[in-house]
């Protein structure tokens, strides 16, 4: 059986770990590596059993302690080879960015695009995502014969990611804002912007509208992710997202910003 973990999710920190029962991987770790320890073994997990952590982008909420964890584990830490190197005529360089997460050389990974990962009995597949971090991916992981997928922090959706959706038994989708509440709320205009352009987040109605797209006849479950403390709440996603359980899921689930959850497979 497949377990899952969802250790936070939000600007407050990121970070998901699924196990087979003798290997887990970790995807983002936006928390400090204590309070990811913390709360795998709320959750009953173990964290001396994640094997790799794979990185969707390189924005705080997400990376937090990868450096972290390398270090005091001794684990690779995978990421898009361009979110870590930019290439230029005189040879690739190390981004500042990517630098100044501390990833101790030995521990780093890339991998390119479409290229397949396989680490411990999981096989980890990215996709682009259009966010404001460079190199930025959603995730398919299969691991029991089943498959789950990651999409967030994406400013738009791409018929790739839908169709990865449609083969999804597990399915974490953003659905980071309101778009009353952001029009009407104290952001300053350039940072509304941010949220709500190409390269931001997804909107509760782009969230709905990408459910609306993917295959309705599998059962499947979906977990609501990266809500807006701002500019969204919990109940509100769940109006946006009325009718959908049933119909293109059998289990719904919206995800309060940093609160742990639970699942199997």
């Amino acid at each position: 059986m497949l377990s899952y973990y969802v250790l936070g999710t939000g600007s407050c920190g990121n970070s998901y770990v699924f196990s087979d029962g003798a290997s887990s991987i970790m995807v983002d770790c936006g928390y400090s590596y204590k309070r990811l320890k913390e709360r795998l073994e709320l959750l009953g997990g173990d964290m001396e059993a994640v094997e790799a952590v794979f990185l969707t982008h390189l924005h705080p909420d997400h990376v937090h302690s990868a450096g972290t964890i390398a270090r005091r584990r001794g684990i690779p830490v995978y990421a898009r080879r361009s979110a870590a190197f930019l290439d230029t005529p005189d040879g690739p360089y190390l981004r500042s960015d990517y630098r100044a997460v501390n990833i101790p050389e030995e521990c780093r990974r890339f991998f390119g695009d479409g290229e397949t990962i396989e680490e411990r009995g999981f096989r980890i597949t990215s996709f682009p995502t259009f966010h404001d971090s460079e190199g930025s991916v959603g995730y398919r992981i299969e691991a029991d014969g089943k498959t789950i997928v990651i999409i967030t922090d994406t400013g738009i959706f791409s018929e790739k990611m839908v169709a990865e959706a449609s083969n999804a038994d597990l399915l974490f989708l953003e659905s980071n804002y309101d778009e009353e509440m952001l029009r009407t709320g104290s952001y300053p205009i350039k940072l509304k912007q941010r949220v709500s352009g190409n390269y931001g987040h997804l909107s509760n109605s782009q969230a709905r509208e990408f459910i609306s797209l993917i295959e309705p006849s599998r059962e499947r479950k979906i977990y609501m992710v990266h809500i807006s403390i701002n500019n969204n709440t919990p109940e509100a996603v769940a109006s946006a997202h009325s009718g959908i359980e049933g119909s293109y899921c059998r289990d719904f689930t919206v995800c309060e910003r940093g609160k742990p959850y639970r699942g199997w497979l």
